[in-house]
């Protein structure tokens, strides 16, 4: 069964007003949609997304419950500031529009997160002021929170060969006396760092790259982690594709000897530096690689019996048909999109690879969006 996931304007007035008690600006800021929903409707849309991506790939695996997280977990945010008229507006990008909308508070921030957003909207309000427009990513880390922000320069054009350059004097400096804001990066440079923010899996410590990838929660990325050890416990040889920072890395070299691979050579060099200083572990081989456009041969492949892979929304087509045509007796599949999952899971299916079970986490509470963790078997 499938719930519709109706818009704003058609709800019934007491789904309206449970959307407005969780958020004054549900509706409008382009972020959350399914507030309105009560949580038997929000369980049953969440998890048909999933199923029903499936069916459409002609799969019906068994489905576990749905994992999931408190509404006010997020970690990490990305904010556009944008300079006009009356000023700078600091907020999320409206649905479907280039308009901005001010965020001031926002219910889905981990507390943390949210106590820093005066300070994260005061730093964004100064580079807009003077490049016009800004992105801010804000991550949540152990240790406080990070902040990286990407300016876009306003209409000011180089001076032409031969007219007289600008020499105002250049913006001061971007800071804040806030001690939970524990790095600023802009455009890539250092402004301030008080401390290299820190993350941490199962117990590494990961040096954490400005507005690096990062699960959205806590709560979510504890799911995912118990999800993909238990379907690869036993491991001996384990290769953990798209591995970013270690999420999976780092827990699963408590049992199997690892080979880690991603394209982002900032996360694998904080990976390769977390481990380093990690002891209990069977230990794990950091390879940089686009496995995107070059999946792993059939035998690369061969040197493993558990292949876990968690790619971006995309997908990875071109690697599940590497996996498709191997001999590994055991995947863990892990995704963002209902679609793409489906697809890679049925592309898998198709060559003999059992589906034993699908668990879906909710991690991003409040959307539409659902993660999903498959274990597949070769028959």
């Amino acid at each position: 069964m499938t719930v519709a996931l109706a818009k704003t304007a058609e709800l019934a007035p007491a789904e309206r007003d449970r959307g407005r008690a969780a958020c004054p600006l549900f509706g409008r800021c382009g972020g959350c949609s399914t507030l309105h929903m009560d949580e038997a409707a929000y369980s049953v849309f969440k998890t048909g997304r999933l199923g029903d991506a499936l069916a459409a790939r002609g799969l019906a695996p068994p489905l576990a419950p749905m994992r999931g997280a408190p509404l006010a977990s997020r970690r990490r945010a990305t904010f556009t500031a944008v300079a006009g008229a009356g000023g700078v507006t600091v907020g999320y990008q409206a649905a479907r529009s280039h308009e901005v909308v001010d965020v001031a508070a926002c219910p889905a921030l981990a507390p943390d997160l949210g106590a820093a957003l005066p300070a994260i909207r005061a730093l964004a309000t100064g580079a807009a002021a003077t490049s016009g427009r800004a992105r801010v990513t804000a991550t949540l880390c152990e240790n406080g929170v990070d902040v990286a922000i990407t300016t876009e320069k306003s209409a000011a054009k180089k001076p032409k060969r031969g007219k007289r350059r600008d020499k105002r004097a250049p913006p001061p400096p971007l800071a804040t006396d806030d001690p939970r804001i524990v790095r600023l990066t802009v455009d890539g440079d250092l402004a301030f760092a008080r401390e290299t923010p820190i993350v941490r899996f199962d117990g590494v410590a990961i040096p954490f790259p400005p507005a690096a990838f990062l699960q959205a929660s806590l709560e979510g990325e504890a799911h995912l982690i118990a999800l993909v050890s238990e379907g690869a416990s036993g491991a001996e040889t384990l290769f953990d594709g798209f591995c970013g920072l270690g999420t999976f890395t780092a827990p699963l070299t408590r049992f199997a000897k690892v080979t880690a691979a991603d394209v982002d050579g900032p996360a694998l060099a904080a990976l390769e530096t977390g481990l380093a200083h990690a002891s209990g572990r069977r230990g794990a081989t950091v390879v940089r690689r686009n496995l995107m456009q070059d999946p792993l041969s059939l035998p690369e492949l061969a040197r493993f019996d558990t292949v876990v892979f968690d790619p971006p929304r995309a997908g990875a087509e071109a690697f599940a048909r590497s996996l498709a045509a191997s001999t590994v007796k055991r995947i863990v599949a892990v995704s963002c999109d209902p679609g793409t999952f489906a697809r890679d899971c049925a592309i898998l299916a198709e060559s003999g690879y059992a589906i034993e079970a699908v668990t879906p986490v909710d991690q991003f509470v409040g959307t539409a969006h659902i993660e999903a963790v498959a274990v597949l078997r070769r028959e």
